[in-house]
């Protein structure tokens, strides 16, 4: 086997340049000696005296855990096909969806998943319901969904069978999380265990943070966030409307995706000047004709649209958006 023997001193820039150029051999393993880093290769590429020809290691490929799973699942093989090859980890716990036609080996898909993914549960998901978006769920392994998830050095602890977590969103909280918000009074509306709040508290540097939510399981998770992240916010149970905040916040946070009506009052909390990030569910039509509904929606407003984004597809036709706007009160 053909490898380019490397000084140690030199052998990650040669490992970026051989990566950037497709040269190194798949099929064959990295190894070293004491001074020398030894890259297989396809083909000699240059006159340099530094490729030998000596016996390789073949490189022991891991199995993809969809492979593991399909591997190790005991159902008939023509069903195999079925099975998703997308499935939610959050901490150790998986939420996972079946068609109608799995629905009988569902435990022992559950099980399965468990052992592959090394998840102490594994619930089949089937939807959401109600003003809190909590997740309807059946446990198909296991009875905990109490877990802690991390991302991007965050800790959220959440009952996943009770709670619904995102990872649709997940660039939006590390976005979140890379604001300069230093010295500024913040209010997140719809703060829920503290998607924006936390990442916002640790790396943002607000002066003040108030997090408010409607939802008690979610807000006594939110307490406990608060708490594990070792961030200074000031959690509050409320509806938004009953808040008395006038004239605030250098920054509103609108996270939740049924927000339109909490306008007026996310402006309300607004400082003479200042930042909403707003997020809402559109129709494909009024993403079309963003600039004649955000009108609609702010205005009375002397605003500026620093961002539209599409963060995801909500539903069919149904767009979840998010709209960074710069206000200053008329």
């Amino acid at each position: 086997m053909l490898y380019l023997r490397i000084n140690k001193r030199d052998a990650e820039e040669k490992r970026k340049y051989l990566l950037d150029r497709k040269l190194l051999h798949p099929e064959f393993s990295i190894f070293s000696d004491e001074n020398f880093v030894y890259f297989p290769v396809k083909f000699k590429f240059d006159n340099s005296n530094d490729f030998v020809d000596i016996d390789g290691k073949i490189r022991i490929r891991k199995k993809k855990p969809y492979d593991e799973i399909i591997e190790n699942v005991k159902i008939d093989n023509d069903l195999k096909k079925f099975i998703p090859n997308h499935w939610e980890k959050y901490g150790n716990v998986v939420l996972i969806q079946l068609p109608e036609v799995l629905y009988n080996y569902r435990l022992e898909i559950g099980a399965t998943f468990a052992k592959v993914l090394r998840a102490k549960s594994v619930l089949l998901y089937k939807g959401i319901e109600g003003e809190f978006r909590r997740p309807r769920v059946e446990f198909i392994y296991g009875d905990d969904a109490l877990t802690i998830h991390i991302e991007n050095g965050i800790y959220y602890k959440f009952d996943a069978s009770r709670i619904m977590f995102s990872s649709g969103n997940v660039d939006e909280r590390i976005r979140m999380s890379k604001m300069d918000a230093t010295g500024e009074k913040i209010v997140d509306m719809f703060a829920g265990i503290g998607y924006f709040s936390i990442p916002l508290a640790k790396y943002s540097y607000p002066a003040r943070l108030i997090a408010i939510e409607k939802n008690e399981e979610s807000y006594n998770f939110l307490i406990e966030n608060i708490k594990l992240n070792n961030v200074s916010i000031d959690p509050m149970l409320s509806d938004n409307r009953d808040v008395e905040l006038k004239d605030y916040a250098d920054r509103v946070i609108m996270g939740y995706v049924h927000s339109r009506e909490f306008i007026p009052y996310a402006i309300k909390m607004l400082k003479h000047k200042g930042i909403i990030h707003y997020h809402d569910t559109w129709r494909k039509e009024e993403v079309w004709n963003r600039e004649e509904v955000i009108k609609n929606l702010f205005g009375d407003l002397q605003y500026y649209v620093m961002r539209f984004h599409i963060v995801k597809n909500y539903a069919p036709n149904i767009m979840h958006v998010n709209i960074d706007l710069r206000i200053r009160k008329v």
